[in-house]
């Protein structure tokens, strides 16, 4: 995003007005500059949220799998099993959070 600010003096004679008009663009030059830095900073903090939610998924279907693989030649105990199934439930329910409170990008 870019903030585009256009001047033009018609009676260049007023040099007081100039110089206001030179600082007030100094001025929204330099929030531009920070705004634009904290959407950048905020960006890349989602990128890094994202990042570590799909790693936390991806290791609790890894956890999961492993589990059911090991016990796929047994019967799995009871108390095994559910912590098989709690592990699936838990998985979904953040797929789901991370789902749900991920925003569609906009249309270009």
């Amino acid at each position: 995003m870019r903030i585009e600010l256009h001047v033009f003096i018609h009676n260049s004679a007023d040099d007081a007005i100039s110089a206001k008009l030179d600082k007030l663009m100094a001025l929204v030059t330099k929030e531009e500059n920070l705004v634009m830095s904290k959407i950048d900073d905020l960006t890349a903090a989602v990128t890094a949220e994202k990042t570590v939610e799909d790693s936390a998924v991806a290791l609790l279907n890894g956890i999961a799998a492993q589990l059911q693989t090991a016990l796929a030649s047994s019967t799995p105990d009871v108390a095994v099993q559910s912590v098989i199934d709690s592990i699936k439930s838990n998985t979904d329910s953040l797929s789901a959070a991370v789902t749900a409170n991920t925003p569609t990008p906009p249309a270009p």
